[in-house]
């Protein structure tokens, strides 16, 4: 080996061990910084077996001259970032869906006063302690208090879902608009990394800038990201190619202002619609998901348990009889007009006061089933239910499927007989006459009197018979016009049966018992409502956890493969110091090889 080869081994290993130096000390100054990967330098041994054009350096013994930098490069493992970036974006999907959630639990809670199973409880005791004090005035009033409490809940939840649903959509065009700004950084940070490379010079600190980018991408949106050489990172989502090379495509969100359609966020000018699946997706997933399947849902269960307890406290209320005497009143209504189904805001009051409200029992003389409780017809010669000439049926129900028993003059708001009119039973002989299409009727009444009434038209329809009159023009009348022919009833025979007109009690208040019924049979609708959104929450926050533990993990794994320890850099650095002085060292010892020779030659 000659004294020129002690001076070149001597001088590319300070400058090798310099370029580790360098990078070590690099390290350890950004070892702080985000998204900064470790550098690392690879040496080899410089090869001397070359040759020129006409001559070969002979050298025998020896294979190699010092030392070079063979690369220099970042430590990264595409794997585990990939892996990080994808239980990046299931977490952020997770979280998302369970902050908005979240809010929905607390505003269905049903550990308050002011909750929906509360208002409905609230109401159902309400109208069974009216059932018990029907002419209270203060019971009354409390009753429309715990409905207009109820109504209230179902407006305000109602509101919420609206606001959830409003700043639900315009974070989605928020996280759209941030996502199509990190598509277009990496776009151009792809372009500036492949010039920096053609140029024999690596941006290693936009590569870093470039990995930062795409995991803060991830948290938006499930982004899968492929290193290729000529034109940098092809990022792609749901199978979609969103950015190559230096060209970007944007997001768009579309249908956000009409909720009849579903909200959807397209890939460019394609018309295809990013599909974030049942999870998972990153915030825009969770968001979409939000929007068009989870908050219309739970509107959905809100506004079909409005409905029901309009329909079924109405059918209940409309039974009864307010203290105005008026039957048949809805006790709530659509504020938006008449319509197959009620929605949660839009349901209020339909009753003015106290005294609209119906709390007692009408039993509804001259409607069918008003005779169920009010009227029973005796067979006597007529046989019995079971037979051809069904007495019963054929009173009840006129030709036209309408009631046509007992007509009256005027039924009291409690279903008392009006007046001197009491009821009772009433028996009845029917005979036939010489007149074609006539019969002739007997009535027995309770109080013993007895009353003929002969020539009856019974071919006519609305043909009546009087059972009883008080004299003041009260009148309970039996509607026998659709009911007989002339030959029920042979030329020399009789027929009797019985009419029992039944007095209701003042008092009934079995609407208001009813309602009150209803009413709390439908707390389990709202308690089940908010338990099932109360579930999506505990679900949410299971699969945020289980992601982030996921994401810690590889990101220990990042940090081992890529990342920098202080304590091991300075180890390193101690040693490339060392290395550092021995190189430097053969420098000494070769000139003072070189000067002894040089002394020897003089």
């Amino acid at each position: 080996m000659s004294v020129n080869s002690l001076f070149d081994i001597g001088s590319t290993s300070l400058r090798a061990v310099g370029e580790k130096i360098d990078a070590t000390s690099q390290n350890i100054a950004n070892a702080e910084s985000e998204g900064y990967r470790r550098r690392r330098v690879s040496l080899s041994s410089r090869s001397v077996a070359a040759t020129g054009l006409y001559a070969s350096n002979g050298a025998q013994d020896v294979t190699s001259s010092g030392v070079g930098v063979e690369q220099f490069e970042r430590v990264r493992d595409g794997m585990l970032v990939a892996a990080r970036n994808e239980a990046r974006s299931s977490e952020s999907a997770a979280r998302e869906e369970g902050r908005v959630l979240g809010v929905l639990e607390g505003a269905l809670a049903t550990d308050t006063d002011a909750s929906l199973s509360a208002s409905l409880q609230g109401l159902a005791d309400g109208f069974s302690n009216l059932a018990n004090n029907p002419d209270s005035q203060g019971v009354r009033e409390s009753v429309l208090g715990r409905a207009r409490q109820l109504t209230d809940t179902f407006g305000r939840l109602d509101q919420r879902l609206g606001e959830l649903t409003s700043s639900t959509t315009k974070a989605l065009e928020g996280n759209v608009e941030k996502a199509n700004g990190l598509l277009d950084k990496v776009a151009s940070l792809n372009e500036q990394i492949e010039n920096a490379r053609a140029g024999g010079s690596p941006d290693y600190a936009a590569e870093d800038q470039r990995d930062q980018t795409v995991k803060e991408l991830s948290k938006l949106l499930p982004v899968q990201a492929q290193e290729n050489r000529s034109d940098g990172y092809t990022l792609t989502v749901d199978g979609m190619t969103v950015v190559q090379g230096d060209d970007a495509t944007t997001l768009s969100p579309k249908n956000e202002d009409d909720p009849s359609k579903p909200t959807r966020v397209e890939f460019g000018d394609t018309g295809v619609a990013f599909d974030p699946g049942a999870e998972g997706g990153g915030e825009i997933g969770a968001q979409a998901r939000l929007l068009n399947d989870t908050l219309p849902g739970v509107q959905s269960d809100l506004d079909a348990l409005a409905d029901d307890v309009v329909k079924k406290v109405n059918a209940a209320h409309r039974k009864g009889a307010d203290q105005n005497g008026d039957t048949g009143e809805n006790f709530f209504v659509d504020k938006s007009g008449p319509s197959s189904e009620n929605t949660a805001g839009n349901i209020e009051l339909n009753v003015d006061g106290p005294k609209d409200i119906a709390a007692v029992a009408t039993p509804a003389l001259g409607t069918l089933g008003g005779n169920e409780t009010a009227v029973t017809i005796g067979q006597g010669d007529f046989g019995d239910s079971s037979g051809a000439g069904n007495i019963e049926d054929r009173l009840t129900v006129g030709p036209d499927g309408s009631a046509s028993t007992v007509e009256v003059s005027s039924i009291s708001p409690d279903g008392n007989l009006p007046g001197g009119v009491e009821g009772g039973t009433f028996d009845i002989t029917v005979e036939d006459n010489a007149n074609t299409g006539e019969l002739d009727f007997t009535i027995d009444r309770p109080d013993g009197s007895t009353s003929t009434q002969t020539g009856v038209d019974v071919g006519s329809d609305g043909t009546t018979i009087t059972l009883e009159d008080d004299g003041s023009g009260n009148t309970l009348k039996l509607d026998v016009g659709t009911a007989f022919v002339d030959g029920d009833v042979g030329p020399t025979e009789t027929k009797e049966f019985s009419v029992t007109v039944d007095n209701s009690l003042p008092g009934d208040t079995g609407p208001a018992q009813n309602i009150a019924d209803v009413a709390s049979d439908l707390t389990t609708g709202a308690t089940d409502l908010a338990a099932g959104v109360g579930t999506q929450v505990q679900e949410a926050a299971a699969k945020e956890e289980a992601q982030a533990a996921v994401g810690e993990r590889v990101q220990a794994q990042i940090e081992d493969v890529s990342g920098v320890s202080v304590d091991q850099q300075l180890s390193s650095l101690i040693e490339q110091q060392q290395q550092f002085a021995a190189s430097a060292q053969v420098l000494t010892t070769a000139r003072e090889v070189s000067s002894t020779l040089l002394s020897i030659a003089r």
